[in-house]
């Protein structure tokens, strides 16, 4: 969506202007709750597409890899719910538990932890990606994670940020709550997108690029050209 025309304000208020659009389709999609995979992997399907420099339709491309996307993505939300609730329960009492050895418990079940919130910042970016299967994209989306552990663990705690940030400011609880239903969820997506784009497909997102700067630079170009013409 561009309202304004071309310009380095311009650019920026029409970008901000479909973050607000996207992170709105987002949320209200994920509203039954396990709708979510699928809401997820369609708003990565748009920031990945940004970061490669493109521009997609909004609307209509959120709701084609929404539904194309459905099946999957909720198997692979239901799988991962059911499992993140299992480890939570396993560390709760771990944590409560008098037992022999409670320490080394609590130290596996939190590596466990770690693996599986590594594999589930990637598995729905991965599915909107490759559009592989359930099981593929698990596969692909640990392998992912473990290929970069510095960026893994920043795409770990950007997700993590609004629990993150209400923990450490429960008395702005309204603000930050309100912030990432207006627009935190896909500045979010958008930043992990800069990097999955270049670990996905590395290839690709250097051609994009190079194909951007060339294009900037005609644009100015261009622009010195008509004023010069105007002198």
């Amino acid at each position: 969506m561009k309202f304004l025309q071309e310009g380095t304000l311009a650019n920026f208020l029409n970008r901000l202007t479909d973050l607000i659009l996207l992170n709105l389709l987002w949320f209200v999609c994920c509203l039954p709750i396990f709708t979510i995979g699928a809401s997820t992997c369609a708003l990565y399907e748009i920031t990945m597409r940004y970061a490669l420099y493109e521009e997609p339709p909004i609307i209509r491309t959120f709701f084609e890899t929404f539904r194309h996307s459905f099946k999957k993505a909720t198997l692979l939300f239901l799988a991962f719910l059911a499992a993140g609730l299992f480890l939570a329960l396993d560390l709760w009492c771990a944590i409560l538990w008098d037992i022999p050895f409670r320490f080394v418990f609590i130290v596996v079940i939190l590596a466990v932890f770690y693996f599986y919130l590594a594999v589930l910042s990637h598995v729905f970016p991965v599915l909107a990606y490759f559009d592989a299967g359930v099981k593929e994209s698990v596969r692909r989306a640990f392998l992912f994670s473990m290929k970069n552990g510095v960026f893994t663990v920043f795409i770990m705690v950007i997700n993590l940020l609004p629990a993150l940030a209400i923990v450490a400011a429960p008395a702005y609880f309204g603000e930050i709550l309100f912030l990432y239903l207006i627009l935190g969820f896909s500045v979010i997506s958008l930043l992990s997108s800069l990097h999955l784009v270049r670990l996905f497909d590395p290839q690709r997102a250097a051609k994009a690029q190079q194909t951007e700067v060339r294009q900037r630079q005609l644009k100015e170009e261009d622009g010195a050209g008509k004023e010069d013409k105007e002198a």
